[in-house]
């Protein structure tokens, strides 16, 4: 099986957000075509991909972004041959529906497939780790009777056997109250339903035997058990008799060669980008979460649970902070020392000084180790040092001399040695006043040169290259600031394995552009180096079923090292409204990137748009109002610990609010409220304006 490395990862097309769960479904479905592709050519059985994964390869030569399943048509003739031979030929893990030459049809459609979960490594690796049951549904054609009024009596049998099914599947109706009605059904046909066979199978059965009634007779055909509620889903049997090959996912399979005709009648207009429809809930494998979770139990890793403890945020303190701490304690302390100095209290001022020249050293010893030798700080730290010295050299002698002089002869004498000594008093306070005024204009070119040596430190994590584009624009503009240090750090990813754990591990720091200087992950000391802002490209964490980060780089991780955690997704996608019905899937979607760890572990969110904005706080109060989340929460079903759930979820949804910003993309254009412009401008307001 031919399918890129890549194909599994997230991706956005057609703006539509495709999870790795998806694409892994997907995986395990075309591991299901190839085998009944393999079985069709060796028996030469003619079939043909059909429906939305007729449409991807036309469109697009792959799945439709919206799509989850694999179709295939075949004609009833080519069916019934297909039939005899598949159960001989499926390798180990897949089965076919209808069982052993067909006579096990219990279902509508056919299909081939895992139909139980089988959380096995060995079936997970067979099947692209998809830990669901993956099945290709099997659509068969039968023809269509000439008579319109023959065919609607069919119709109106078939839709009387559909009823009795669905109400026997669902426990609606009894064998017993069932029977009765065969009986009108009975008069219709030659058959007979009997009571020593379980009455569901037997209904299977007539219904197919139905189905086939007007087999090569007709000029039309139809998947009946369809197009008995979309009566316009019929086509000419010669579009079934010519094949041609389109590629989907890389690899060539047959087509109607008339398919134009076919796709008409399925989609209309099918060159036109509709994302609402489907007759199934999407994503199918949904309804299989529950019984996984039961299966696995306290090993079960898939969802991530909200805890309030992950909206706490400890307080980081870094280099350049502590750095202006103690530069803003000088100066508090130099402009106390002036006004103590002016009230003459000399012997405080004089007592002040060496802790302010300790502290001094010890800055200055802390610059040259992160900074090396020669630096302009530590340069005027020492003339600070200087200074403080001189100060209490020159206020050690101002002491010395007293008010009143002692020992002289006469009068006279004393007069002119304490004029003297006021005199030399008075030098050395103008000299002590002159040099506390000198220690000021030291400080302030001390935090001029701080602000240019030890700069604002901004780190960009970002595991791929080609989401480099996504951050580019904010970081080139980052690297104009002169007081401003950007880091680009690509890092590590490894593929995950569908029983969670790690596998390969990749690293793309080689494909960035070559413009850009690069930070070895291997060699920064987060916790030395404490950056001001650490910009995350990926919010999953644990949470995304395909790949994850080192898991050191986690959300939970990254907020230790900074006070500025934001997350700038890697994507954009279409405007989503949560009401809208055509929205139904890609709000589901959001699922697998906004109710994840990143977002409620980042100080900030940027999203693409004010609408986006509204869309992810929709999505997480639903996430936490969720029934499943309340009775968590409460223990119970207590009315009052209920109420107490959702008092701290509003109390989440306000924090929230504050944090998810609408600023735009980068990789959206100069819109208004959507571009690089708007993105850089909050980003600057945070690095800059929220200290």
């Amino acid at each position: 099986m031919n399918l890129a490395a890549d194909f599994f990862y997230d991706e956005v097309r057609d703006g539509f957000y495709i999870p790795g769960m998806m694409k892994r479904a997907w995986g395990a479905e075309m591991r299901i075509l190839f085998e009944i592709d393999r079985i069709c050519k060796k028996y030469d059985i003619p079939y043909f991909i059909s429906e939305g994964t007729l449409l991807g390869a036309v469109r697009e030569g792959n799945f439709i972004p919206w799509d989850d399943d694999i179709d295939i048509v075949m004609l009833r003739d080519s069916f019934s041959q297909f039939s005899k031979v598949v159960e001989d030929e499926l390798p180990e893990g897949l089965k076919f529906s209808f069982g052993r030459d067909g006579l096990q049809n219990t279902s509508i459609y056919a299909g081939i497939g895992i139909f139980e979960m089988k959380f096995r490594k060995e079936i997970l690796h067979e099947f692209c780790e998809f830990p669901y049951p993956a099945i290709v549904d099997i659509f068969v054609q039968d023809d269509l009777a000439k008579d319109a009024e023959l065919e609607n009596a069919r119709h109106e049998i078939l839709k009387m056997l559909c009823v009795m099914i669905q109400n026997l599947e669902q426990g609606k109706e009894e064998e017993k109250t069932a029977q009765k009605k065969l009986k009108a059904i009975e008069k219709l046909l030659p058959t007979h339903f009997t009571k020593e066979e379980k009455l569901l199978p037997q209904l299977y059965r007539v219904f197919h035997q139905i189905c086939q009634k007007y087999n090569g007779e007709g000029e039309e055909v139809a998947i009946l058990p369809y197009q008995l509620f979309h009566p316009e889903a019929k086509y000419p049997k010669a579009v079934f008799r010519g094949t041609e090959t389109l590629t989907f996912c890389g690899n060539a399979f047959p087509v109607p060669k008339d398919y134009d005709i076919v796709l008409k009648g399925s989609f209309g207009d099918y060159r036109k980008v509709v994302k609402a429809g489907g007759d199934h809930v999407y994503p199918y494998y949904k309804k299989y979460e529950k019984k996984l979770r039961a299966i696995l139990k306290d090993k079960w890793f898939f969802d991530y649970a909200f805890q309030e403890k992950d909206l706490e945020r400890p307080r980081v303190e870094n280099f350049r902070e502590i750095s202006r701490q103690f530069l803003d304690s000088f100066v508090l302390k130099e402009e106390e020392l002036e006004k103590t100095f002016s009230e003459r209290k000399y012997e405080a001022v004089l007592s002040a000084l060496p802790s302010l020249q300790e502290r001094a050293v010890m800055l200055g010893n802390a610059i040259e180790e992160r900074k090396g030798e020669g630096t302009e700080s530590v340069r005027l730290l020492e003339s600070f040092c200087e200074a403080l010295f001189q100060l209490h050299f020159s206020l050690t002698a101002l002491l010395v001399y007293k008010d009143t002089a002692e020992g002289k002869e006469n009068e006279l004498e004393e007069k002119i040695e304490q004029s003297e000594k006021n005199l030399k008093q008075s030098t050395i306070v103008e000299n002590s006043k002159e040099q506390l005024e000198g220690i000021r204009m030291l400080l302030q070119n001390l935090r001029a040169s701080l602000e240019k040596e030890i700069k604002r430190q901004v780190v960009f994590l970002s595991h791929s290259a080609k989401h480099f584009a996504s951050i580019r624009p904010l970081i080139d503009a980052l690297r104009e600031r002169e007081d401003t240090e950007v880091k680009l750090m690509p890092i590590p990813y490894f593929d995950r394995l569908g029983d969670g754990s790690l596998s390969e591990m990749h690293y793309e720091g080689e494909n960035f552009p070559k413009e850009y200087p690069i930070t070895d992950y291997r060699s920064y000391n987060f916790a030395a180096e404490l950056p001001d802002c650490i910009v995350m490209n990926s919010s999953y964490d644990a949470f995304n079923s395909v790949w994850s980060v080192d898991p050191f780089f986690y959300s939970d991780k990254l907020k230790q090292y900074t006070n500025k955690l934001v997350y700038i997704p890697w994507f954009v996608t279409d405007e989503i409204d949560p009401q809208a019905e055509e929205d139904g899937k890609a709000f589901y979607n959001m699922r697998y990137y906004v109710t994840v760890p990143g977002i409620f572990h980042a100080d900030y969110t940027i999203v693409q748009s004010e609408g986006m904005r509204k869309a992810y706080l929709e999505k997480i109060s639903r996430f936490l109002e969720g029934k499943e989340d309340l009775e968590e929460k409460a223990g119970n079903t207590n009315r009052i610990q209920k109420e107490e759930a959702l008092l701290t979820r509003k109390e989440v949804l306000e924090q929230m609010e504050k944090k998810i910003l609408s600023a735009g993309s980068c990789l959206l254009g100069e819109k208004e409220g959507q571009g690089t412009k708007e993105v850089i401008a909050i980003m600057k307001q945070i690095l800059f304006e929220r200290e």
